[in-house]
């Protein structure tokens, strides 16, 4: 089969295209025709490479995959654990320690072809295209652990969702309202700003919030938007964060910590569960994928590109056409 693989770490030139053994699938196993690979800052962090981690080169990077199983249309849960540990047994599958992300620490999607396990299988609704439903999984398991799991928000609170247009801000926002609370977002450009209006939120650029005393705060963006974040924080309010896109090194005055008796949360990816009742929302129609735009997998540097450009409004979807290359 062909497929996406990155040997080394650097720009968009590493990605290269190659043929790899065709893989089989095992007992408890399925394989995936791979129809379309969404796009997550994650897959430049892998590309890129992050100084201390080790990403296990060579990989075949994405993690949100969308294609058939049996002719039957599916997306796929893009994070597991072990299964047996005391971690996974309790449910809580991203605090194994070896938890695995597919794309970052597992091979991912960006190939003609992928086997799973069948339990990382989640049908795809008639009312979505493979394109929207590969839009979805990675950000709406990431903002529904960080929402309901970690800052545990309740009807009527009031969320802020830094950089509500992004992958992880559209899906913020969509969970935070389907929970019954009051939204606000940042976003840098007045389309931005326009998209998070027409999802149900006050929308705000990032030098002028206009809201106080906001029970949550979302957090992804990291270094630029650290300060106005615990500025908006009522006393006792809660801070979660999933992200340092702008970077992770930022200031913490401590008084402002205990005195506001804040609380700081870290959060990454979810559980098996998280993952089932998100998906359950969007069979419902609950939640909706928001798809910037379609490239291709042949053409993958250039939608990285894009991705970097801080251009995008929700997600990018390459279509998995590496038989033309």
């Amino acid at each position: 089969m062909l497929a996406v693989v990155i040997r080394a770490h650097g720009g968009p030139e590493v990605l290269h295209i190659e043929s790899l053994p065709t893989p089989e699938a095992a007992a408890g196993e399925v394989r995936v025709d791979v129809s379309h690979v969404g796009l997550n800052h994650l897959d430049v962090w892998v590309r890129r490479g992050v100084a201390g981690h080790d990403f296990h080169l060579p990989r075949v990077p994405g993690s949100d995959v969308a294609g058939a199983v049996d002719g039957q249309r599916v997306a796929l849960h893009p994070s597991w654990g072990c299964g047996s540990c005391a971690a996974c047994v309790a449910g809580l599958h991203n605090h194994c320690r070896q938890f695995r992300i597919r794309g970052e620490s597992a091979d991912g999607g960006a190939a003609e072809v992928l086997v799973v396990p069948q339990t990382h299988v989640l049908p795809v609704p008639h009312f979505l295209t493979n394109a929207q439903a590969a839009a979805l999984p990675l950000a709406l398991l990431t903002a529904w652990h960080m929402l309901h799991r970690r800052a545990e928000i309740r009807r009527g609170e009031r969320v802020l969702v830094q950089a509500g247009a992004s992958g992880v801000g559209v899906m913020a926002i969509q969970v935070a309202l389907l929970a019954g609370c009051e939204v606000h977002a940042t976003a840098s450009s007045p389309e931005k700003r326009q998209l998070i209006e027409s999802l149900g939120a006050r929308a705000w650029a990032y030098e002028s919030i206009g809201v106080r005393e906001v029970d949550v705060v979302v957090e992804s963006v990291g270094k630029d938007t650290w300060a106005s974040s615990l500025r908006a924080l009522r006393w006792g309010g809660r801070l979660v964060c999933c992200g340092a896109t702008t970077g992770a090194e930022v200031p913490l005055n401590l008084r402002a910590l205990f005195f506001k008796q804040i609380s700081l949360l870290g959060s990454t990816m979810g559980t098996a569960a998280d993952m089932l009742a998100a998906w359950e929302a969007v069979v419902a129609g609950a939640i909706r994928p928001i798809l910037f735009a379609e490239g291709s997998l042949t053409r993958l540097g250039e939608a990285h590109d894009l991705l970097e450009s801080r251009a995008v409004i929700g997600k990018v979807v390459c279509e998995q056409d590496l038989a033309r290359a």
